[in-house]
């Protein structure tokens, strides 16, 4: 007979008004007579995890609680490995990736040898690979109009999250990039920027994607050694031709949309400084300032790439990332 005394509990609460799921990171004190553990749902299903011991009895444990009802909870179960159980395959796809660039199903985000970033559409990589005209081969695979090596994909959004410091008292940079995260769970890369000046600038940012669907890239950017007198500032070259920033809602949602080319970009930052400016060509660019804020700052924010102005859809995501799933330890 299984008695508390034999699991923990984990609850996952969910403050929206639509299921959700979501990757869980909690930390827990080990009460159990065992260090062989894992995490089962309700069935006494067996879920992918991962547990790692931080210090003596206290652990960390990563897993996706998957389907959270709305304005409900759900329910797993830390306890000792059950070789009897089954095995619950999770319902989301798996995450691809190496050291300048991460894919889940519906996007990729590579890393170019500039530091910036471009955006990829792997729905309208598959759709227009055998109808496109601009195919290259590397080493030995057929690439499409939305691979990472073709001049163009449905998004079309290359060179983006382009880093100016001000004043600009440096010449060069030093380019760094590694993918320091992989697993059933999420996709992470490592960005960083040592500017070449007398202060020893460093820009390191983390660029995270989460397996399955969800389009939203996260960023977090973590600034070392910025002289008191010194900004920065983000920019995000959009390709599109529109001077209107909509801002979704107050708590720091923005959208872009081109209405010619029905594609956009949004944006997700509790920062109060983003504008838009407009190029020679009529090209926007979204600009976000990083106000420095002392000793070693860091700024959490994220974009979507759209191909449809549904407002629901991007405020939600906007919540998701603002407001993360709870938990607690019973």
């Amino acid at each position: 007979m299984i008695t508390k005394k034999d699991f923990m509990q984990i609850i996952i609460s969910n403050p929206s008004k639509w299921p959700r799921t979501e990757l869980i990171s909690a930390y827990f004190k080990n009460k159990l007579s065992t260090h062989a553990l894992q995490i089962y749902d309700s069935d006494n299903c067996e879920i992918t995890s991962q547990i790692e011991m931080q210090k003596e009895d206290r652990y960390k444990i990563r897993f996706v609680a998957e389907n959270v009802p709305s304005l409900g909870k759900k329910a797993y179960y830390i306890k000792k490995r059950d070789p009897k159980a089954e095995f619950r395959l999770p319902e989301m796809g798996l995450l691809d990736g190496n050291d300048y660039y991460i894919e889940n199903d519906n996007v990729r985000v590579v890393i170019e040898e500039n530091g910036t970033i471009t955006l990829m559409d792997r729905n309208d990589e598959e759709n227009n690979h055998e109808k496109c005209e601009n195919k290259v081969t590397i080493m030995g695979e057929e690439l499409g109009c939305g691979s990472i090596w073709a001049e163009d994909s449905f998004y079309n959004y290359p060179n983006l999250h382009v880093i100016e410091l001000e004043p600009k008292n440096y010449l060069d940079s030093e380019i760094n990039y590694s993918l320091i995260e992989a697993n059933d769970f999420r996709g992470t890369l490592q960005l960083d920027r040592n500017l070449k000046t007398e202060d020893h600038i460093n820009i390191s940012t983390l660029i995270s994607l989460e397996k399955g669907e969800n389009p939203l890239i996260k960023f977090k950017t973590t600034i070392m050694n910025l002289p008191n007198k010194s900004n920065l500032k983000i920019l995000f070259p959009c390709k599109l031709s529109t001077e209107k920033l909509d801002v979704l809602n107050e708590l720091g949602v923005y959208r872009l949309w081109d209405p010619i080319k029905e594609r956009g970009l949004a944006f997700f930052t509790s920062l109060n400084d983003i504008k838009i400016i407009q190029t020679k060509k009529s090209e926007s660019i979204v600009v976000i300032s990083l106000q420095n804020q002392g000793d070693n700052p860091i700024y959490n924010y994220a974009i979507l790439a759209l191909n449809s102005q549904s407002d629901e859809e991007i405020l939600k995501l906007g919540e998701e990332f603002r407001t993360p799933l709870n938990w607690k330890i019973n």
